[in-house]
């Protein structure tokens, strides 16, 4: 009952939190994980010990551990890993397991998100100047693009919910959704969300009409650019003449080109754990590529462990998700918007990032549950009708109460 509510207050308060830069909602999420600890989940974690779950394990240990060897001094980034990864892991399991509390927190959290970061775009950051006031405007302007990122994470599975209902109307609340995150993307001026919700959109209307073949292609592509990133990205760049590329891109080609080259100088296991602090101002902070990212800190090593995942993890969503229309586009939408951000713009590790992952995660998983409605009517003496709804299957038949 207590993670219950705890659940419930975060999912209230995550549109506040959002809007204004997202750092607090990794310490929430921590709390929130903490309560919603029972002994149930770690039972059937020990128990059933699902490979996409040991594989994870293993790629936040080899994360943590690269900080040995690391060029920076990433102690504390390593431990701030090993905590938010298992109540991460708590929250998201919690979540999946209330389907029907999850399913109205992400429609209610994502829309209260869109209309408080509309706010922002249409006058000029009002709540985050009310909030900061005398703030710096790019400190603030970086405040509503966490918040437009996380929002993306949001869009995707509070679209299927509305979806999964029945009803011409509920369709149509699910387009306006759709509409209304493709609104917050084109805002703030962040190029990388606009062409993150552009790859999220059409993964979700692909695994809507497909879901088995559009999630397995989303997964397939995440997988081959995870592999092939520090030897496509030189070819790539080389091949797009300059004038082609946007101006302010130039800054993430000239640090992708410097971080593929040092990758081939340790190419086993990496530089370590958050290593690019080290090699400014060639890599302002991060490789700006969470695929870069893993190869740059963690070498074959780590690419290896994650593209395992990967596979793992992505065999069982479609396993649970290929007969289920709206979890399937949730899912694709999700990893899609999500994958493309991570390999454009943000630093892997950032504690809010990683909130973020996990608060998809629960609520995707929320969707993959079985919906099941019950008709009751007497067709027969001492009989009544049954009804069940399981993913896009009806089942019919009869039950003695």
């Amino acid at each position: 009952m207590i993670g219950r509510a705890a659940r419930a207050a975060f999912l209230v308060l995550l549109p506040a939190f959002g809007v204004g830069g997202a750092l607090g909602v990794p310490v929430l999420l921590c709390l929130v994980g903490a309560l919603c600890l029972r002994p149930s989940l770690l039972r059937q974690a020990v128990e059933k010990r699902p490979l996409w779950l040991v594989l994870l394990a293993l790629c936040a240990a080899l994360a943590v551990l690269s900080s040995a060897w690391s060029e920076h001094s990433a102690g504390v980034q390593a431990l701030k890993i090993a905590v938010i990864i298992p109540a991460g892991l708590l929250f998201a399991a919690a979540a999946a397991d209330d389907p029907r509390l999850t399913r109205a927190g992400a429609v209610a959290g994502f829309a209260m998100l869109a209309l408080l970061l509309a706010i922002e775009a249409v006058w000029a950051l009002p709540l985050n100047r009310a909030a900061q006031p005398g703030g710096d405007f790019d400190e603030l302007s970086r405040n509503v693009s966490r918040g437009s990122s996380l929002c993306l994470a949001l869009i995707w599975p509070a679209a299927a919910a509305l979806s999964a209902r029945d009803g011409g109307g509920w369709k149509l609340a699910a387009a306006a959704a759709l509409a209304g995150g493709g609104f917050i993307a084109l805002q703030f001026g962040q190029f990388a969300n606009t062409i993150a919700f552009a790859m999220g959109l059409a993964a979700f209307l692909a695994a809507y009409l497909a879901p088995r073949l559009g999630l397995s292609a989303v997964l397939a592509g995440l997988l081959v650019w995870l592999l092939a990133a520090p030897f496509l990205t030189p070819v790539l760049l080389n091949a797009v003449p300059a004038d082609a590329i946007p101006y302010s891109w130039n800054a993430r080609i000239e640090i992708w080109r410097y971080i593929c080259e040092r990758i081939l100088e340790q190419p086993w296991f990496g530089h370590g754990l958050d290593a690019a602090r080290q090699h400014m101002p060639a890599v302002p902070v991060h490789p700006h590529s969470a695929s870069l990212q893993i190869w740059f800190e963690t070498g074959v090593s780590g690419a290896g462990l994650v593209a395992a995942f990967l596979v793992a993890g992505g065999r069982e969503l479609v396993r649970r998700f290929s007969g289920n229309r709206p979890a399937a586009a949730a899912a694709a939408g999700t990893l899609a918007a999500l994958g493309a951000v991570g390999n454009i713009s943000f630093n892997l590790w950032a504690e809010w990032w990683l909130a973020t992952l996990f608060i998809a995660a629960g609520l995707v998983g929320a969707l993959g549950r079985a919906r099941v409605w019950l008709a009751y009517g007497c067709l027969c003496p001492g009989r009544r009708p049954i009804e069940a709804h399981v993913g896009t299957a009806t089942l019919r038949g009869e039950y003695e109460p």
